[in-house]
């Protein structure tokens, strides 16, 4: 429910919900465009507050739910999977509507980092294993070989139907079976002129995900400064023509606001 009610926010134009940090505590120079979808922006923003950054929220993005998360719940049920992986807040978020629908059991599950953990933990689904590096290929090298008890010795993958294959193949690639299952997809925020008016004074633009990525390239261009939260969105951004592309060596939220004020633009 929480998710339809973001959507219909979200597709009724974002002029209304732009958040603009003020400026009174914050230094000369140009906002930091967020570009996560609706309501996902908040600790980036607080973070480049108190390092006397002006910021304002513009997202490219926003989620819809797949048949896939419909199927999720008995699949938690099965017993058929030695690990659960998770690799996204929003993939956590899935994840834990339908281990909430099917009563909560008794999971293993693997996050791809401490952000996604954190999601997990709080809602009462701990992750018991989190790679040395928040990447997928990181996590496909790392992740312990599940158990063959009981026959659970496949690994379930609920994910976004436009995420790579690269957590997929690196599993393969050890002999581990790979269940991927498509639960939800991102789609282009609806802008209204005042967005696209808003969005082609940016200077510096961040970005959690290639998708946004895409749909800034696509409606903006490229020549703002992408600060990205890591190497996969830095990649998608050099491939769509990105002059300048920053990024933190190890992804996550603090790292990014790091990266963001070793610009020098402030």
């Amino acid at each position: 429910m929480a998710r339809e009610l973001l959507l219909i926010a979200a597709c009724v134009g974002l002029s209304a919900a732009l958040t603009v940090a003020p400026r009174s505590s914050l230094s000369a120079g140009p906002r930091v465009y967020l570009t996560r979808e609706l309501g996902k922006n908040v600790k980036l923003q607080a973070l480049l507050e108190a390092r006397g950054v002006p910021s304002v929220e513009l997202p490219c993005i926003e989620f819809q739910s797949l048949p896939g998360a419909d199927e999720l719940p008995a699949k938690l049920t099965s017993g058929m999977y030695g690990w659960i992986i998770v690799t996204s807040p929003e993939a956590a978020s899935v994840v834990l509507d339908a281990w909430t629908t099917c009563g909560r059991p008794a999971l293993r599950v693997a996050s791809v980092g401490a952000g996604t953990a954190k999601v997990l933990a709080a809602a009462g689904l701990p992750a018991e294993f989190v790679p040395s590096k928040a990447t997928a290929k990181t996590l496909a090298a790392e992740l312990p070989a599940p158990e063959a008890e009981g026959g659970a010795a496949s690994v379930l993958y609920p994910a976004s139907a436009l995420a790579a294959d690269t957590l997929v193949d690196g599993l393969t690639a050890r002999g581990i079976a790979t269940e991927r299952l498509s639960t939800y997809t991102t789609t282009g925020a609806t802008w209204d002129e005042d967005a696209h008016a808003l969005a082609r004074e940016a200077e510096v633009v961040s970005f959690g995900s290639p998708s946004a990525v895409r749909v800034w390239a696509e409606r903006v261009g490229t020549t703002a400064v992408a600060a990205c939260i890591g190497k996969t969105s830095a990649d998608a951004a050099t491939e769509a023509g990105f002059g300048r592309v920053v990024y933190p060596e190890s992804p996550g939220v603090e790292a990014w606001a790091d990266t963001v004020v070793g610009l020098s633009l402030w």
